[in-house]
């Protein structure tokens, strides 16, 4: 304990640092190793809130001033009793200490005010000992977080930055396919149907593709029919079904006969080929039309995955370069936390 003038001129120091050194001081950085003023007598008013009282079984309450504006809740995103116990200065507790902590609503550790460019808080313990330990639990824990958040966001720095990576990688070879595709369709479309709008050029060729289609169905049909024929004049012709009084002229109708669905025969199926050469011609259009549309799609996608990523990588480097509070290691004012008796 030090001595009653001596504790004074700390409170007044304290409240000196509040209206003048904490709007511009840069602060040293904080570490566990902190240094604690005892004092003897109650906090000054103007640290405590009168709406708040300290929690029941609490003796002590440690005032530190930590760089930065900071919101009611310093330890986000987790729970606060197990942040703090899972510390390696709350291991040094007494286990009324880490009782006090986790039976409590959070309570031991008290928001204060922004002043200029630091925030202060207030930090309840049942004694002397375990106060100074509850400070620096706080303080390691607040690094604790600190670290998390900016591995947290080191991690999605990296994601980003293999997604761009592997964009950039496939992003070529499919733009290459692309204009390959983009040039072997409008080479076709320019031959053969001379019409601008690609939908209109799609519409012609499956109209093409259906026409070609009835007419493979009606060029089968004419060849069964021509099958048929000439399966009955071979039969005539082999005197598997004999004909009474058959005569050489009746033979040579029947070879005529023969002869002539052949030559029909012949005719159709030249038909039924230049029609699947159509078919298939127009089917290769369709298909150079469709890849050529899914190539589009794809290299868009990827641009348009390239540019989020990028952008995403551009958010994370900008809160990386300009980090809040809870990303910075805590920096208390002088490395100084003091003690008052709260009972």
């Amino acid at each position: 304990m030090i001595k009653s003038r001596k504790c004074q001129l700390g409170i007044v120091l304290l409240l000196t640092c509040i209206c003048a050194p904490l709007l511009g001081a840069d602060p040293n950085d904080a570490t566990i190793e902190l240094e604690f003023e005892i004092s003897s007598d109650r906090p000054p008013k103007s640290l405590m809130r009168m709406s708040l009282q300290p929690p029941y079984d609490s003796t002590h309450c440690a005032f530190l001033f930590i760089r930065g504006g900071w919101d009611s809740q310093p330890i986000k995103d987790e729970d606060p009793v197990l942040a703090i116990l899972s510390t390696n200065a709350a291991r040094t507790m007494s286990p009324t200490q880490r009782e006090f902590v986790s039976t409590l609503p959070f309570k031991s550790i008290d928001f204060g005010n922004t002043i200029g460019n630091h925030t202060y808080f207030r930090l309840y313990g049942v004694g002397e000992y375990d106060t100074q330990k509850m400070a620096k639990a706080f303080i390691e824990a607040l690094a604790n977080k600190a670290d998390k958040e900016v591995q947290h966001f080191l991690s999605r720095k990296q994601k980003y930055q293999k997604e761009i990576d592997k964009i950039q990688k496939e992003l070529p070879e499919k733009q290459k396919q692309y204009e390959e595709a983009k040039a072997k369709y409008n080479e076709i479309k320019n031959t053969r149907y001379f019409a601008d709008n690609p939908n209109e050029t799609y519409r012609k060729a499956m109209e093409t593709v259906f026409q070609m289609d009835k007419t493979l169905d009606t060029l089968e049909i004419e060849l069964a029919g021509i099958r048929e024929k000439m399966k009955a004049i071979e039969q005539f012709r082999r005197g598997q079904e004999p004909v009474r009084n058959q005569t050489n002229q009746v033979n040579y109708r029947l070879d005529e006969m023969f002869v002539e669905q052949m030559v029909e025969l012949r005719g159709v199926e030249a038909r039924k080929k230049a029609a699947l050469k159509i078919r298939e011609r127009e089917k290769e259009f369709l298909d150079i039309f469709n890849q050529w549309g899914n190539l589009e799609s794809e290299v868009d996608k990827l641009k348009n995955s390239l540019r989020m990523s990028e952008n995403n990588l551009r958010s994370v480097e900008k809160i990386l370069d300009n980090p809040v509070p809870e990303m910075l290691p805590p920096k208390v004012f002088q490395n100084k936390v003091t003690i008052y008796p709260v009972k």
